[in-house]
């Protein structure tokens, strides 16, 4: 895998535990599927689509969301996602 995939993975990452955060989340609480299917995916180019599936499920093996099933699948935040929203993901360094 690329260099530039992985780095479209962190940004994912990093943007959705930046959406918990501007909520102040804490474990349990839900990320909102109106944000996740209306607001976000749509903004995403079907290249990112696929690295959004693979970064969700990292994240899922990772410990930072749970999965939620329901009309449209949706996660929650998990105390590890709680904890590591004070480190962002993807960091850009000089």
């Amino acid at each position: 895998m690329g260099v530039h995939r992985e780095s479209i993975k962190l940004a994912i990452k990093d943007d959705l535990l930046g959406w918990f955060k501007t909520v102040n989340a804490k474990e349990g609480d839900m990320l909102s599927p109106e944000w996740l299917y209306d607001v976000y995916l749509p903004t995403l180019r079907a290249k990112e689509q696929k690295a959004f599936e693979e970064a969700i499920g990292e994240m899922i093996v990772d410990g930072i969301v749970g999965y939620v099933s329901g009309r449209k699948p949706t996660y929650r935040l998990t105390k590890k996602g709680e904890e590591s929203m004070c480190y962002p993901f993807f960091v850009v360094r000089p």
